[in-house]
């Protein structure tokens, strides 16, 4: 799935596109479902990936919470959820469930290219200190089934502590995906993101 960086990004772009005035609920719930561990619950998985029938139920989950869909924390989450769908089917479905089955040097280069891609993705919105300061601003959090709101509270300096990096080091080669992919993956995710919150808001 997406990188808490790569999330943090997502939330942010839709929040300023979407005109949602409380972007710090909105970034929390952009974060929130990798806030626990395992992760089946808080992403509303259906299907199996043995079978490739595996996807992530974001319809479900906003059903679900209907009667608080259009707080800024709710649809954050809806746009994580949504931005997981796409990497699910785009990237690990495809092609990186195999790899990672198949070769062990993968999963090792997998987390090496997502520690270079967060300077290089910081460096390329120029949102640091944007993402910074709402983070660090006070946000409110819906009690929801899947994910406790001291964990998401408890994860935001996991978060921060990630937009700590070395732009040299981020400019080392990536080595299982290109930054072109990645691009596009953040920028579709906005694009399908803004799709389904604008109804919600209208």
């Amino acid at each position: 799935m997406g990188s808490r960086i790569m999330h943090s990004i997502i939330a942010y772009k839709i929040a300023e596109s979407v005109s949602i005035s409380d972007k710090t609920s909105f970034l929390l719930g952009g974060i929130a479902p990798d806030a626990v561990s395992p992760k089946d619950v808080s992403h509303f998985f259906t299907g199996d990936v043995d079978d490739y029938s595996r996807e992530v139920d974001y319809e479900n989950f906003i059903e679900k919470y209907s009667s608080v869909k259009n707080s800024s924390f709710i649809l954050g989450y809806y746009s994580h959820l949504i931005a997981d769908d796409l990497w699910l089917k785009g990237f690990y479905l495809p092609w990186l469930k195999n790899r990672l089955e198949n070769d062990q040097k993968i999963l090792n280069l997998y987390h090496g290219d997502f520690q270079m891609l967060n300077g290089l993705l910081l460096d390329y919105y120029g949102v640091t200190d944007e993402l910074k300061e709402t983070l660090e601003s006070t946000g409110s959090v819906i009690e929801i089934d899947e994910v406790p709101s001291e964990d998401i509270y408890d994860f935001v300096p996991y978060v921060l502590d990630d937009m700590k990096y070395d732009i040299a080091h981020s400019k080392q080669q990536l080595n299982v995906f290109t930054f072109e992919q990645i691009i596009g993956y953040i920028e579709t995710s906005v694009q399908k993101g803004i799709m389904h919150i604008k109804p919600i808001l209208s």
